[in-house]
């Protein structure tokens, strides 16, 4: 009997602690949920100047690439290109004086496929015709705060012969400083940024293939150094 008396307290005990552990931790249909706040952020006040000649793109250590699945259904087709530039101005803090512009070389593109490369892709960009530009090319219009710490830019994009406006979030890397004991001449900061966009490429920009998707999703990895000796 005591066994039995055991036993049922033991129950009643834990459908208690199960009530009120529910109770306190579980938010019930009848509860208003707030908004939920983003967090404050503080943006850098770092500094890039492509007019300044201390400034430099470092190519090397940058990349464009992009992806999109393959016959829109497949695997990500993934690529880069060889050949590419950017220009940038940047004030942290001060995202209305944020400039930037690029381009790449279509006919360079890279996906470790030659016979693809200089084949079917080509054709897809529309190189063999003649009549469109062997560039892609990107302004921004306007930047404004993504209020997470990042920034979102309007662009101008220019491929296949037309010009559309896509939205691009633009993230700021920070810096790091790389001394030089031989010759502080050589001495210098890098400072990184990340780049993404999508756009569509057969309903906007006129592309005719069934090789691609039509979205395709661009990336930008950009590192620009400065040389304060200089």
């Amino acid at each position: 009997m005591k066994k039995v008396s055991f036993y049922l307290a033991l129950v009643m005990g834990m459908m208690i602690y199960a009530f009120v552990f529910h109770s306190i931790s579980c938010t019930r249909e009848d509860v208003v949920v707030g908004d939920i706040i983003p967090g404050n952020f503080e943006y850098s006040k770092d500094t890039v100047s492509s007019t300044n000649t201390k400034w430099e793109f470092d190519k090397s250590h940058s990349n464009v690439s992009w992806e999109t699945p393959y016959k829109g259904v497949g695997s990500l087709l993934t690529g880069r290109f060889n050949t590419f530039n950017a220009h940038l101005d940047f004030i942290g803090d001060k995202p209305d004086q944020i400039k930037f512009n690029g381009f790449v070389v279509l006919s360079t593109v890279n996906t470790s496929e030659p016979g693809r490369d200089t084949g079917c892709l080509r054709t897809t960009f529309g190189l063999g015709i003649g009549t469109i530009a062997d560039t892609a090319k990107l302004v921004s219009k306007s930047v404004v705060l993504d209020n997470k710490g990042g920034y979102i830019a309007t662009c101008d994009m220019t491929f296949h012969g037309v010009t559309k406006e896509v939205k691009m979030q633009l993230n700021y890397s920070g810096k790091t400083y790389f001394p030089s004991a031989a010759d502080y001449k050589k001495s210098y900061w890098v400072q990184g940024f990340t780049t993404q966009f999508e756009f569509k490429a057969l309903s906007e920009y006129g592309l005719v293939t069934t090789n691609i998707a039509d979205n395709v999703v661009v990336k930008m990895n950009i590192l620009i150094r400065y040389y304060w000796a200089r």
